[in-house]
């Protein structure tokens, strides 16, 4: 199928490696500066004044702006690093099902599997619970799932079974999203490798790495880099072009964006 890239795998281990390499050197330079700091305040006598009007009030003023300094970027670059290093684990714990995951139409196929499943033994347990005021013994359910189940009842009295319209609603709808996802992509399937050419560059699908893209013979006016970056179009350096995940959307804003008819 031509959806997604190839290399999707090893930019997502990159993207994680970039952030947790960055957290790495954020921790160091925090822990550079309070370290510096620390080695200055070493020098001073404990509880030592600045004494004003002696020949040392200069280098004591020196001193103290210098360790406020060191330590204000200690703190800065702490707070830095715990973000980085926050975004790295969200980064490598992220199951979200990415378009550019050339695996991405089984998963979603799995995934709308797996809640269609969930959906009917849901509404089974329900109908089972209406019949015998429990759900002790409903096949495959320990008697302490069963009780749990029962307890949360409690929590939604206006909806006696265990599991309420609202939450059947809430699976049916993931389910819709995710059939309506897949049917996108197996759109985007068939586009095809492709240039359209216009006054001033082309416009080119690019399957390779899942993105359309806009190639200006001369960098575009202020102008035109608003109305490419209000497309949802981000230049890309590595390609030189101006580019965003490949869609018929996609390709409709880029033709749009440069007047092609």
């Amino acid at each position: 199928m031509a959806i997604g890239r190839e290399d999707y795998e090893e930019r997502r281990q990159a993207r994680i490696d970039r952030l947790e390499g960055r957290a790495e050197a954020a921790e160091k330079e925090s822990h550079d500066a309070y370290s510096r700091a620390a080695a200055i305040a070493d020098n001073i006598p404990l509880g030592q004044p600045i004494l004003v009007g002696h020949h040392s009030e200069r280098h004591a003023r020196r001193d103290q702006e210098a360790i406020i300094r060191n330590m204000d970027k200690s703190v800065a670059a702490d707070k830095k690093a715990k973000q980085l290093a926050s975004r790295a684990q969200a980064a490598a714990e992220n199951t979200a099902i990415s378009s550019d995951d050339p695996h991405a139409p089984e998963k979603l196929t799995a995934k709308i599997a797996d809640l269609s499943a969930r959906l009917e033994r849901m509404k089974a347990i329900n109908k089972y619970y209406r019949k015998h005021g429990t759900c002790v013994g409903f096949e495959g359910l320990s008697d302490e799932r069963a009780r749990e189940i029962e307890n949360s009842i409690q929590y939604h009295s206006w909806a006696p079974v265990p599991y309420p319209d609202f939450e059947l609603s809430s699976v049916r709808q993931r389910i819709k999203a995710a059939e309506q996802r897949l049917t996108r992509l197996q759109v985007i399937d068939q586009m095809d490798d492709r240039d359209v050419p216009f006054s001033g560059g082309v416009i080119r699908v690019n399957n390779d790495i899942n993105r359309v893209q806009i190639l200006f013979d001369e960098r575009p006016d202020a102008a035109m880099i608003e109305k490419l970056k209000g497309s949802g179009f981000r230049w890309a350096p590595s390609e030189k072009a101006w580019q965003r995940q490949k869609s018929p959307s996609a390709l409709y804003a880029a033709e749009r964006v440069v007047g092609v008819k």
